[in-house]
């Protein structure tokens, strides 16, 4: 070879690298990370796959132009690009989330991987993301070879164990090369492999449902546990939701006895399988649980515990068969797709002190849900009493009256026998309490601090918002917003921990934008609207009579498809009131309007028309009289009102027709504008047309024209928030705002569940940021503070103690409400500036409005997109202020009319960003993806 093609081979390697570490760099540059299938990481058990991902990138203004996704049906497949399964192919596409592989059959119990690239708006191309996995679970009644088990179940007979054992790899020589378990416990199970817990953090699984429609499953990748040769699975069975007999003073809200199915897959490196389910082969024996109650507490006799009763060389005498379940059983299985209710963490005693009587009591130092964990060493037949209690009583004692146990019959009470070897730990497996104290009788000899902690436990939805600023009070606010809701999320939205556990639909509306912002909520959302749509059969019962709220309603026969006031469970408490059933329509626009959910809203269409045209018939024909001078053919005379404002419901200001009828016009807002997305045009029109009549006659019947009010703060907040205030009149409706709380409550809010949400955004919104910082930071009696300094509140009570009155009224109410946590939504929105203006926060509206009256703020939001993040500061003669938009998305930034800008060092003019819009004091930049530090001064 001469040297002229030597020279010629070295410059085309030298070129050939070059362009390979330029498309390396390039594709470096460019990243997809954090795929997601049905929004959880590596999912088992799901029903169909819903694909997502996130893109990484340092570059600016990155737009998704195209996406391909593979899937196989083997890491090894995936990796040399053998995508048996599924190619997509490059689809030309910006969308990054919810996407459905079209056209592919996935087999039941099938596990596959998939992998992720995309193109940017430039035709580069990411490298391919590190793989993920789904698998798929049972879809239908005939895939379950496992039958529903039981024992002869009675109140007086202790809860069983059961077990089986079983081989694998006996009929062939082939390793196991996956192993998947699907499970149902009801009311929950404990399910163990091998003498080990399958899942040692999970609690009262699987979540609550209506169980004459429907129940869920878990599914469990327990290849690790299991062995070669003989096995044995093992459930323990509590009562949970499914066998409530015991609470309400005996109320028949039982579904049957205590029951069980399980199936097993193993699948074997030669492509055989086993099936090892649930049936009558399965052996039970009575266990230490010797009974429980989700709210009245547990009794457990460590003494006839069983040791090694689900390992495979246990001796099972005396077992028994178990029983076949012939007609209680729910007659659907689904998987669960929500985030598990898990313990989260222990929280240890900070004090400890003991009354006369030799009672022990513990303090946790903040109120939480969750069970009590204890640490003794006791003689045998030690009876150990633990008690719960949100508050202490003056002479030593606690005080149970917030707990609601009157209703029930009993004080919840858990009862402990010790075994008396060594030192022995137990908590409740089947029942959880909202509580800050605890009691401890029967204690032989000085506990200490470590005897009882609090096992933390509410359902592990992802925490995907954060919110700090330069007030100590507000943090303080959002951190108990925070606890309480944390605290009423247990597999439904709970309106509080202990004396109901009950979903109370208008609890959930209240707050279900902060809880957004804050937490992944969508799958969880999405199996409440379930558990809401499956319970609007049609009943026989009349209802006149709310027991809850002692009100006669309106309502007589339940027509067809429209909700409870609870979902789900027996305890319906009616047909929803309009203010309450308005979460039918409300949940799955808010799921669409953060989460870009589309899907829900097609889905929920019927429900969400059903229910409107529902509330639109009660107006048309009121069976009240009209409180106006004439008559009215769209006011909505039923409902409950703004529920619990400060003083209790006897000081409630806003009429209930106000509420009501403005619920009823958002609903209506809601369905036009899900008509629209959805294409049904004459929906769209009607609802329109319906809309204006409402906003006509509530401004006619309701709205003081010279006073420039509706009345009441939270009428007033309502009404700039839904647009029924008339065009022009937003800024002096909200000084109307201002001049109640100054002139009539003592310079703070006055609101109750609807108000408080709504009052501090809306003050900002239009113009009167002041006055919402002022409410926000105010001491003394009549503030926010006053709930710690005065009432030791660490959680939002039903009833706000926010001044003497207000902690009068409230001391007997729960103390851990989140339906009173909708004011948090005002620190994302409005202190830090983070609103979605598209869906999903396609666009992403930055509009800080207390920079004014605060030193800093800063929040961060996980968005479908991926992280949006705020943060601004006052330095020493000017505001920084730093954003981050995910890759795909944009932003409307605000900014000062007046004032020099800086964006990254640059001078920043109309040339730099488009102008979005332009108001009297600022301009709205469209700003590209990417991070930006923007320097405002005069």
């Amino acid at each position: 070879m001469n040297n002229n093609n030597r020279k010629l081979q070295y410059c085309l390697l030298i070129i050939s690298i070059l362009l390979f570490s330029a498309c390396a760099k390039e594709q470096a540059q460019l990243k997809v990370e954090e795929l997601r299938c049905c929004n959880l990481v590596n999912p088992e058990g799901i029903e169909s796959p819903l694909l997502g991902w996130k893109i990484k990138t340092q570059e600016q203004g990155l737009v998704q132009n195209a996406w391909e996704i593979q899937i196989a049906s083997s890491p090894e497949q995936l990796q040399k690009g053998k995508a048996d399964v599924w190619n997509s192919g490059k689809q030309l596409s910006d969308q990054q989330f919810d996407i459905i592989p079209e056209g592919v059959a996935f087999e039941e119990t099938g596990k596959y991987f998939w992998r992720v690239r995309i193109w940017d708006g430039n035709g580069s191309i990411s490298s391919w993301s590190e793989p993920a996995s789904f698998s798929i679970g049972l879809l239908n009644e005939n895939s379950w070879t496992g039958k529903w088990i039981s024992y002869p179940y009675s109140k007086e007979r202790p809860l069983p164990y059961f077990r089986k054992t079983f081989q694998t790899g006996a009929a062939q020589d082939a390793a196991v090369e996956r192993a998947t378990l699907y499970f149902c416990g009801l009311g929950a199970g404990e399910l163990y492999l091998n003498g080990q817990l399958v899942d040692s953090t999970r609690f009262l699984d699987p979540a609550q449902t209506n169980y004459e429609q429907y129940a869920l499953y878990s599914t469990f990748d327990v290849t690790s546990l299991l062995e070669k040769g003989e096995n044995c699975m093992g459930v323990m069975l509590g009562n949970g939701w499914f066998t409530q007999d015991a609470a309400w003073n005996g109320a028949p809200f039982s579904y049957g006895p205590p029951m069980l199915r399980a199936q097993l897959v193993v699948f074997y490196n030669d492509g055989s399988k086993d099936i090892i389910a649930s049936d009558e082969s399965w052996t039970w024996h009575e266990g230490p649980v010797q009974k429980t109650n989700i709210y009245m507490g547990e009794s457990y006799d460590a003494r006839k515990e069983i040791k090694g009763w689900s390992t495979a060389g246990f001796q099972a005498e005396n077992w028994q068969p178990a029983q076949l379940v012939e007609n209680s059983a729910p007659p659907v299985l689904k998987a669960q797709l929500m985030h598990p209710i898990r313990k989260k963490e222990v929280i240890s005693a900070v004090d400890m002190w003991q009354d006369a009587s030799g009672n022990w009591f513990f303090d946790f130092g903040a109120n939480a849900a969750g069970v009590v964990q204890l640490q003794a060493e006791q003689p045998a037949g030690t009876k150990l009493n633990i008690k719960m209690a949100e508050e202490p009583q003056k002479d030593g004692g606690l005080d149970y009256s917030t707990l609601g146990w009157i209703h029930h019959g009993k004080i919840f009470e858990h009862e402990y026998v010790c075994k008396g070897e060594g030192m022995e730990s137990w908590s409740p497996r089947f029942a959880y309490h909202g509580f800050r104290y605890a009691e401890l009788s029967g204690f032989t000899g000085k506990p200490d601090l470590s005897t009882l902690s609090l096992v933390v436990v509410h359902s592990d939805v992802e925490n995907t918002g954060s919110f700090e600023c330069s007030e100590p009070q507000i943090n303080r606010l959002h951190e108990l917003a925070m606890r309480t809701v944390f605290g009423n999320l247990h597999g439904i939205p709970t309106d509080c921990p202990d004396r109901e556990k009950c979903g109370w639909l208008g609890d959930s509306h209240a707050y279900v934008k902060m809880a957004n912002v804050n937490l992944q909520m969508n799958n969880f959302w999405e199996k409440y609207l379930e558990d809401i749509r499956s319970g609007a059969n049609p009943k026989e019962e009349k209802t006149l009579f709310h027991e809850r709220f002692n009100t006669t309603f309106y309502f007589t026969e339940k027509p067809s498809g429209l909700p409870y006031m609870i979902a789900p469970g027996k305890r319906l408490c009616g047909v929803a009131s309009p203010d309450w059933g308005t979460a039918l329509v409300q949940l799955p626009w808010w799921l669409y309007v953060y989460y870009g959910n589309a899907a829900v809203l097609e889905d929920y269409y019927p429900e969400m028309k059903t229910w409107t045209d529902h509330v639109a018939s009660l107006a048309s024909n009121p069976e009240r009289t009209s409180n106006y001078n004439k008559e009215t053919k769209h006011i909505v005379y039923q409902g409950l009102g703004d529920w619990c404002p400060p003083g209790g419901n006897e000081m409630m200001d806003t009429p209930i027709e106000f509420t009501s009828t403005a619920f009823h016009y958002l609903d209506v807002c809601i369905v036009e504008q899900t008509a629209r997305l959805l294409g049904f045009t004459a929906d769209a029109e009607k609802y329109a047309s319906l809309k204006k009549a409402i906003a006509g006659e509530m401004v006619e019947t309701m709205y003081n024209e010279s006073e420039k009010t509706f009345g009441s703060q939270t009428a007033d907040v309502m009404a700039l928030d839904f647009g029924l205030v008339p065009a022009g009149d937003e800024e002096a409706v909200a000084q109307a705002v201002v001049r109640n709380m100054t002139e009539k409550h003592d310079g703070f809010m006055n609101c109750g569940i609807f108000g408080i949400g709504r009052v501090g955004s809306m003050l900002a919104r239009y113009g009167q940021a002041e006055a919402a910082f002022k409410m926000f930071t105010k001491t003394g009696e009549n503030s926010f503070a006053r709930m710690w300094d005065k009432a030791g509140a660490t959680s939002l009570w039903e009833t706000l103690p926010v001044s003497e009155a207000s902690e009068e009224s409230g001391r007997e109410a729960s103390h851990n409400h989140p339906m009173q946590a909708g004011y948090d939504i005002c620190f994302y929105e409005d202190m830090a500036g983070i609103r979605p203006d598209a869906s999903a926060y396609k666009v992403i509206r930055f509009e800080p409005l207390f920079m004014d009256w605060m030193d800093w703020a800063k929040a961060s939001i996980e968005s479908p997109y991926g992280s949006i993040v705020s943060d601004w500061k006052h330095m020493a003669d000017e505001v920084e202020w730093n954003l981050e938009i995910p890759a795909n998305s944009s932003g409307i930034v605000a900014l000062p009319n007046g004032k020099k800008l800086n964006v990254n060092g640059a001078s920043l003019d109309e040339n730099t960003f488009a102008v979005a819009e332009k108001k009297d004091s600022k301009t709205f930049y469209h700003f590209p993806s990417g991070s930006f530090q923007i320097r405002i001064s005069d």
